[in-house]
């Protein structure tokens, strides 16, 4: 009687229990599911926004090649620079630490420093050279064929419903054999890119490559971890509400680039394209950030534009930094900012800034050129002839209304020249004249399209 009081008790007690422990092990399983689903779609839209990005990048290749006007040559040149920056943080959100990529990923930083090397420049006064137009046929040819390998690798994890969660498992085994349709076909890419010949990429990439592999101050400091790049990240786009889903690769992003970084894109539920962004592992520095939004109808003038962007600078650290050169096209004013050291302007220091011309917003910053170049101190080259001196060497022609100290980047060697700056117009075209502060050559003309204030120091 003991017994069936005792069981009578204890049987609905180790049911409900039974029970609990059946619904727990339920819901932990669910929640694995959960997990591994979630991460898979991840993996997957990676892919095919990779996908998306090389066959854009193909087409954007394409386009500058047959544009009639060097005008129109800018916003191609500009959109091949986005979308191999797009395409290369696509393949850092991919399971491929474990196997050697490198070759097209550094391919990919190659195409992105070229383009925006010569989408920068003032393409009516020099446009595109014959080198430089067979170098842009030879990236397009490339991306050509890396954008079927890839399309041919897309139809095949569609048609066998390969899963990006088995390449993860496959990389991390200790068994060499291991086969897997997906590893093949980057492997394959990977080797195709190697044995590319050899692409003359220009005396300004060159010296990029070398500055990439010196110890540059602007990019060193305390390691971050992705919590503190995440707070970075956010604190630069200014999207703290908790909503907001932030996305962070920690894989060794920016290595073509030389430097470490985390690639984090930012997603709002208010906005329907992502930001993106490049925080440096070492002192948590924003390299770059893009947003792809659409602009809409333009609703502001340049000067307010430039207003923007200077007081985003402002409020990020960048102090003392003069507008040197404006522009706007599909929508967007793009201004390139300089700091101010002691009365002269440091161009090699430049950041690039772009605002929507519909509200004023950022939508583009890219600030490697100042991280790689900037030191604190600067030490100037000491000035060998007076103003008056240097001013003989400008034409006549010239009504100057500006004049003032820069230092630019020798047209040879990349090093680093004390220039008098003059800026000014003939026949209602503004130019901007270097002339050597040591021995009175002229080292560089620039013309202007949109010229910003020169005076203006705030």
């Amino acid at each position: 009687m003991v017994y069936g009081a005792i069981s009578r008790v204890l049987f609905p007690v180790a049911a409900v229990a039974l029970v609990g422990a059946g619904v727990w092990g339920y819901q932990e399983h669910n929640e694995k599911n959960s997990i591994l689903v979630k991460t898979e779609n991840q993996y997957q839209r990676a892919f095919h926004d990779l996908n998306h990005h090389i066959d854009k990048l193909s087409d954007e290749l394409g386009k500058s090649l047959v544009v009639n006007s060097q005008r129109q040559a800018t916003p191609a040149l500009t959109n091949v620079w986005r979308l191999a920056y797009s395409a290369q943080s696509d393949v850092g959100q991919l399971p491929l630490t474990l196997m050697p990529f490198h070759n097209t990923e550094e391919f990919l930083s190659k195409v992105a420093d070229f383009s925006h090397s010569v989408a920068v420049r003032d393409l009516g006064k020099k446009p595109l050279t014959d080198q430089e137009h067979k170098t842009l046929s030879t990236l397009y040819d490339h991306s050509k064929h890396i954008r079927k390998q890839l399309r041919d690798m897309q139809a095949k994890v569609l048609d066998q419903k390969l899963r990006w969660m088995d390449v993860e498992v496959a990389l991390a085994s200790d068994d060499k054999k291991t086969d897997n349709s997906i590893i093949d076909g980057f492997k394959t890419i990977d080797k195709n890119v190697q044995e590319y010949p050899e692409i003359d990429w220009g005396a300004s990439i060159h010296s990029l490559d070398q500055k990439k592999k010196m110890r540059v101050k602007g990019l060193d400091g305390k390691p971050i971890n992705q919590t503190e790049a995440e707070r970075i990240a956010r604190d630069f786009v200014g999207l703290h509400d908790s909503r907001t889903h932030v996305q962070i690769n920690a894989n060794d992003h920016g290595k073509g680039q030389g430097y470490s970084a985390y690639s984090i894109t930012i997603k709002d539920g208010k906005r329907k394209n992502p930001i993106h962004l490049d925080v440096s592992k070492k002192g948590g520095k924003v390299l770059w950030m893009l947003n792809e939004r659409d602009v809409k109808q333009e609703k502001l003038s340049l000067q307010e534009a430039q207003n923007s962007a200077a007081k985003f600078l402002k409020e990020r650290g960048y102090k003392n930094m003069v507008p040197a050169e404006s522009d706007s096209y599909h929508g967007l004013g793009v201004f390139t900012f300089v700091p101010v050291e002691n009365g002269v302007r440091i161009y090699p220091d430049a950041v690039t800034v772009k605002v929507a011309l519909d509200n004023g917003e950022v939508n583009g910053f890219h600030a490697t050129q100042y991280l790689f170049n900037h030191k604190d101190g600067r030490k100037l080259q000491q000035k060998r002839i007076s103003l008056e001196q240097a001013r003989k060497s400008v034409s006549p022609r010239l009504k100057v209304t500006d004049q003032g100290l820069a230092v630019i980047e020798g047209k040879n060697d990349g090093k680093e020249v004390l220039c008098y700056e003059f800026r000014g117009e003939h026949a209602g075209v503004p130019y901007q004249i270097f002339v050597n502060a040591q021995n009175g050559e002229e080292e560089e003309i620039v013309r202007l399209d949109n010229e910003p204030g020169f005076g203006d120091n705030k």
